[in-house]
C-alpha cells in the first residue's frame, strides 16, 4: 500500500509495478453487515467500510464513496433507496419542462451543507487519518456534467441535443458547475489525494458530442482539483 504510486502513475509517471485502485461501491456495506441505504447515510459507517476495504484488498487508493446519486440528491432529485446498491432516481426538477423552461428552473448550485454532503465530510475527516496512517490515497468521486445533466433531465436530454441544442449546452454548463463544487469540496474541504470525475452517461454520446458538451464543462471540476494541488482521474 503506497499511495505515491497511484498518484505518480496518474499523473502520467513511471512506477515500478501497476498501482491497485479497486471500484468498491457498496460492497462495504456487505462487509459490515449492514443496508446500502443505511451505509450510504452514516459517516461512521462509511469511514469504517473505506479503511476497512483498504486494509482487506491492499489497495493503494479508496474511494470514500461511489454514489452517482450523491449530487442529484442535493438539487432536488427524489431517490428510491436499496438494500444491496446506491439510490435510484425517480424522479426530477427538469425531466418534466420544455427545453425552453430549463434555464429558468436551474436548481440553486449546492454547498457543503445541502443533502448528504456534511455526512460526507464528516466521513472523509475519520477515513483520512486512518488511510494516510496505511499510506493509502483517500479518493473523492464526483458525478460527471453528463452524469448530473442526465439525472436532471431524464432521457429527454438525448433528444434535446438533436433538437434544442442551445438549451443542451447551458444545461451541461450547469452541469460541469456542480461537478466543480463537488470536486472544491472533496479537494479544498475532505483533502482527498485523488479527485476522480465519474461520467458514465457520457459513454452514450457520439464522440462529437463529447467534445461539445462533456469536454469543456469538466474543465471546471479540474481546474479546482490542480489548483488545490490534488490529482485527478476521469472514469466512464
Amino acid at each position: 500500500m503506497v499511495k505515491d504510486l497511484l498518484i505518480d502513475a496518474l499523473r502520467g509517471g513511471r512506477v515500478a509495478q501497476v498501482p491497485w485502485l479497486p471500484h468498491i461501491g457498496t460492497h462495504a456495506a456487505q462487509l459490515l453487515g449492514v443496508s446500502a441505504e443505511h451505509y450510504l447515510q452514516d459517516a461512521d459507517l462509511l469511514a469504517r467500510g473505506a479503511t476497512l476495504c483498504a486494509a482487506r484488498y491492499r489497495c493503494d487508493g479508496i474511494p470514500l464513496l461511489d454514489d452517482p446519486a450523491l449530487e442529484a440528491m442535493a438539487l432536488g432529485c427524489t431517490v428510491h433507496w436499496s438494500e444491496q446498491g446506491p439510490p435510484s432516481i425517480v424522479s426530477s426538477p427538469l425531466s418534466t419542462l420544455s427545453p425552453e423552461q430549463i434555464v429558468e428552473h436551474l436548481p440553486p448550485l449546492p454547498d457543503e451543507t445541502m443533502g448528504r454532503w456534511p455526512t460526507v465530510i464528516a466521513a472523509g475527516a475519520q477515513a483520512k487519518f486512518e488511510l494516510e496512517r496505511r499510506d493509502v490515497a483517500l479518493v473523492g468521486v464526483v458525478a460527471g456534467p453528463c452524469t448530473i445533466a442526465y439525472q436532471l433531465r431524464g432521457m429527454r436530454l438525448f433528444a434535446d441535443l438533436f433538437r434544442s441544442p442551445e438549451s443542451a449546452a447551458q444545461l451541461f454548463a450547469y452541469a460541469g458547475q456542480v461537478s466543480a463544487v463537488s470536486a472544491r469540496i472533496y479537494a479544498e474541504v475532505i483533502g482527498c489525494d485523488i479527485v476522480a470525475v465519474n461520467d458514465t452517461p457520457a459513454t452514450m454520446l457520439q464522440p462529437a458530442y463529447f467534445r461539445e458538451y462533456v469536454l469543456p464543462n469538466v474543465q471546471p471540476a479540474w481546474q479546482v482539483i490542480h489548483g488545490a494541488g490534488k490529482t485527478s482521474s476521469f472514469w466512464a
